[in-house]
């Protein structure tokens, strides 16, 4: 969970640089894909034995 974190606030600092605004917002963090894990509801599920 903290790499996606750091990916969320990465992609945020740079997507407000680039668009002139310099600010890191909600809209823009809710704008941002991370991944599917950090975008459900729940917690994960737990890995099945093989």
């Amino acid at each position: 969970m903290i790499g996606s974190l750091s990916h969320l606030i990465r992609a945020a600092a740079i997507s407000a640089i680039l668009d002139g605004s310099e600010r890191i917002t909600k809209a823009a963090l809710r704008s941002i894909r991370i991944d599917h894990n950090s975008e459900s509801d729940g917690p994960p599920e737990p890995r099945r034995a093989a």
